[in-house]
């Protein structure tokens, strides 16, 4: 297994109609589902009685090192400095302030994925945008660590180590919807792959497609 990190710092103020939304809005058992990653809706937008503070991602564990020297794995000086000039690239903010999309392949994204919520019915807000963009970058920089060589375990691990993913995930909620509501957010973390990270999106979603075949039919 390749190694993992959250670099990017996120203190994101989200509805708390987050996940009833993405439980809500994902495909139910009676459903035709479509074997491909595209916008999930979300009622993440809606505006907030009373703010949920998530953790700052800098509170994750770092890039392990082999014998005590990251260096000394092969490729991961290499992997640092791509990571390095991703998050340059991407020009997100490390100071833990709310994300919004600069770039023009983020507010492609960002419109795309509105334009999928409010068709829906739902309400886009900051709120979601900084969501949206945060589940992406995060996966983007795993992949970039992973040395682009992404399998299904690497995904699934990824998302039960993601402090997006634990904070938004209520263990109130029963298994079967902890699993939808995991599987809304890893469809909208890799369809953002197409425009943040393109070169990894086909193994990310192939992996995700295989971790929920429940959701997305068999794929051969």
């Amino acid at each position: 297994m390749g190694t993992m990190s959250r670099s990017i710092t996120h203190k994101i103020v989200l509805a708390s109609a987050m996940i009833t939304g993405l439980v809500l809005s994902g495909c139910s058992s009676d459903e035709e589902v479509s074997p491909e990653i595209k916008p999930v809706t979300s009622d993440a937008a809606t505006e907030p009685e009373n703010d949920i503070q998530v953790p700052d991602s800098s509170a994750t564990q770092e890039v392990p090192a082999t014998d005590g020297d990251e260096s000394q794995q092969p490729g991961m000086e290499d992997a640092l400095t791509e990571r390095e000039q991703f998050m340059e690239d991407q020009q997100l903010p490390l100071d833990g302030s709310q994300l919004s999309a600069v770039t023009p392949e983020q507010k492609q994204f960002i419109e795309e994925q509105r334009t999928h919520v409010e068709e829906q019915g739902g309400v886009w807000s900051p709120e979601a945008e900084s969501l949206t963009l945060a589940l992406t970058a995060d996966a983007c920089e795993t992949a970039i660590l992973n040395n682009h060589e992404t399998e299904a375990s690497t995904v699934q691990m990824h998302i039960d180590t993601s402090p997006l993913f634990l904070s938004q995930i209520p263990e109130t909620l029963s298994e079967a919807e902890q699993a939808q509501a995991q599987m809304s957010m890893a469809d909208i973390m890799v369809y953002g792959m197409q425009h943040m990270c393109p070169e990894d999106f086909q193994q990310w979603s192939d992996a995700v497609m295989e971790l929920h075949p429940e959701y997305y039919g068999s794929q051969q």
